[in-house]
């Protein structure tokens, strides 16, 4: 992975910015000149807010970040943040092993794969093993969110092995990670709000709603900073069933009809569905 010092300096000039209003409270301006004129590259947290002031990617300043997988990858993850693994697994299994040649590659190839394993062919000691691989390379850079669903794949896996003590560490090191996790592109800010949403659904089964409630509580204020929609109607809807596990009904009550609103606005009829009956269990005295 090398810097692209001068798209650094394309860019900053584009915006009609000074080093110094680019460093403005990120860092110095001379680590803004390091950066543009030796392509030094600062702390990865550094490089996530240049990249935001910005409003470019890494893959716009860093070369060796991109490969050609990410095409075929990107509809794989599609696919699993759906839960369609059927279709995530028919894709993984049409990549040629021989393109999979860059660490990144291999990465998220250990990543789709895991959660494949797990979704599609309920192989739980397969996604673990997989996952595994993946931590063990993410642990050397903790800013990757692939650490992050890395431990939300071993919790779901030790979850359906019914091993809930390995399911909660895994699940606190998630959190962990996500809690000092700055994302920087829209497939970035998917993959945080999947990750808090796969969370809440683990805690839920695992009884421990107010824990729920809270990795709920932080996906909503980063969708609605951003005034998305993406995954709003079912975090309120896992929210309200965390509600009606605490007694809230009131809450609760509340919760599920923002749902059931949103589910008709992003045309969600599968939790226009659930909804129905889950909405007059919930408001029963």
């Amino acid at each position: 992975m090398r810097l692209l010092g001068n798209k650094v300096k394309q860019y900053r000039k584009q915006k009609n910015m000074s080093q110094q209003e680019l460093a403005d409270g990120i860092c110095t301006q001379a680590t803004v000149s390091l950066m543009e004129k030796k392509n030094k590259i600062p702390s990865i947290k550094i490089m996530l807010q240049v990249c935001r002031r910005l409003n470019v990617s890494f893959n716009d300043i860093l070369a060796g970040v991109g490969s050609g997988m990410d095409e075929q990858f990107d509809e794989i993850s599609a696919a699993i943040r759906q839960e369609n693994f059927r279709a995530a697994a028919n894709l993984l299994a049409a990549v040629e092993m021989s393109d999979v040649a860059s660490a990144f590659d291999r990465e998220r190839y250990h990543y789709y794969r895991g959660f494949i394993e797990l979704g599609a062919h309920e192989r739980p000691d397969e996604a673990i093993f997989h996952f595994n691989l993946l931590l063990h390379r993410s642990y050397q850079m903790p800013w990757d969110l692939y650490a992050i669903v890395g431990n939300v794949g071993m919790a779901a896996a030790y979850l359906r092995r019914q091993e809930l003590e390995k399911a909660r560490y895994y699940l606190s090191e998630a959190v962990g990670y996500l809690d000092d996790f700055e994302w920087h592109d829209e497939t970035d800010f998917r993959r945080l709000i999947w990750a808090r949403y796969r969370i809440a659904q683990m805690y839920l089964e695992l009884q421990q709603p107010q824990l729920v409630i809270e990795s709920v509580e932080s996906a909503l204020r980063a969708v609605k900073q951003q005034a998305s929609l993406y995954l709003i109607d079912v975090l309120y809807e896992i929210r309200g069933q965390a509600e009606v596990a605490l007694s809230a009904k009131a809450a609760a009550r509340r919760s599920l009809t923002i749902a059931k609103t949103l589910a008709l606005v992003t045309h969600n009829i599968a939790l226009q569905q659930r909804l129905a009956p889950a909405a007059g269990s919930a408001l029963m005295d």
